[in-house]
């Protein structure tokens, strides 16, 4: 059983709970978060359809001690998908109870799954609807910050948001955080070959700084390989804790304020 030292009170800022690896046994992930106090998480949906929508939201709606709240977005790697019928749909869920943000949306040009001038179109036409909804945006972005940041700059002076699963330099970190956002780190930092990443994370500033598991994503060491859930996130605190030579009492508080000054929760 995974244990933790201390009942200090843990927030997981990115989970995918509709995902297949996680859906199919939910309230056994959850029961493992609550037993080392993971209590409030923020759901993603993975996939741009209505299934995957509906299933974030039922696991929001999921009676448990975990308090959760969902972030509907169409990611970078299904914007080929995005058109009117997309939009009415996310739309229509963006209006329901417990959905605090427009996420996850962005860049990945390391995987390129769909082509690059319509990522950025739909990040642009995504980025645009979360100011007119005034909802926070979750921002995944791979081998692209210098053009988010221009592309983000074109479009306000200051943002509301999260990038999450950061995996660039402090100087990208810095970047952001000027520009208003949060930055979220991911069992990364506990990954082998991953010392610019722990330096932004020992250095990020701490009203800007969350964690997150990405899960079923990116396990974190010692679980490297394995399904990831919200639970593991205990890994990537202990970690960063000790990069910021901070307790991690500090940290969950940190983490706490930081989370809910976010998403007005």
């Amino acid at each position: 059983m995974l244990t933790c030292s201390r009942m200090i009170g843990w927030i997981d800022a990115h989970t995918h709970l509709d995902s297949d690896e996680l859906f199919s046994r939910l309230d056994e992930v959850l029961h493992r978060a609550i037993e080392v106090d993971v209590r409030e998480m923020l759901l993603v949906n993975s996939e741009a359809h209505e299934q995957s929508f509906a299933r974030t939201m039922e696991c929001v709606r999921k009676k448990s001690e975990v308090k959760k709240h969902a972030a509907l977005g169409v990611h970078p790697h299904h914007a080929g998908q995005y058109d009117d019928e997309l939009e009415k749909l996310l739309l229509t869920y963006l209006n329901q109870e417990n959905v605090v943000a427009l996420g996850e949306i962005g860049l990945d040009f390391y995987y390129d799954f769909s082509p690059r001038e319509i990522q950025i179109h739909v990040l642009e036409r995504q980025l645009q609807l979360s100011l007119e909804r005034k909802l926070p945006v979750v921002i995944h972005c791979r081998d692209a910050y210098g053009l988010l940041a221009t592309i983000l700059e074109k479009q306000a002076k200051h943002w509301h948001g999260m990038i999450h699963c950061f995996t660039g330099t402090r100087k990208e970190a810095e970047t952001l955080t000027n520009l208003g956002f949060h930055i979220s780190f991911s069992g990364i930092v506990t990954f082998k070959n991953a010392d610019v990443l722990r330096e932004a994370a020992g250095t990020v500033a701490p009203d800007r700084i969350l964690i997150e598991t990405d899960a079923p994503y990116l396990a974190p060491v010692p679980h490297r390989g394995r399904v990831n859930e919200p639970s593991f996130v205990i890994h990537t605190a202990k970690r960063i804790a000790q990069l910021r030579q901070i307790s991690e009492e500090e940290l969950s508080g940190q983490i706490r304020q930081n989370f809910h000054a976010l998403l007005h929760t």
